[in-house]
């Protein structure tokens, strides 16, 4: 099993660099989250959220482990469309 912030050996050195990427891209994108959902930009929060949820479909496609992601990013997309009655 591969730990936190460890690469796993058994993918492609290509493949691992995808991955590291679209990890980064993820941590933008929760800190971007972060910030504008506290402003009430709804239609940036959506988007933000759906690409959060792209992001972490490409990384479980690529072979890493994500359990609950896909599912918090469908919560918060539905609890801010239903906050914000879109």
């Amino acid at each position: 099993m591969v730990m936190s912030g460890e690469r796993d050996r058994s993918l492609s050195p290509t493949a691992q660099d995808i991955l590291h990427t679209l990890g980064d891209a993820e941590t933008l994108f929760w800190s971007d989250l972060a910030l504008t959902s506290r402003k009430g930009a709804v239609s940036h929060v959506r988007e933000a959220t759906i690409s959060l949820g792209m992001i972490q479909a490409l990384q479980s496609t690529l072979g890493k482990m994500v359990l609950d992601g896909p599912l918090l990013a469908i919560f918060l997309l539905g609890r801010y469309l239903r906050w914000f009655k879109l």
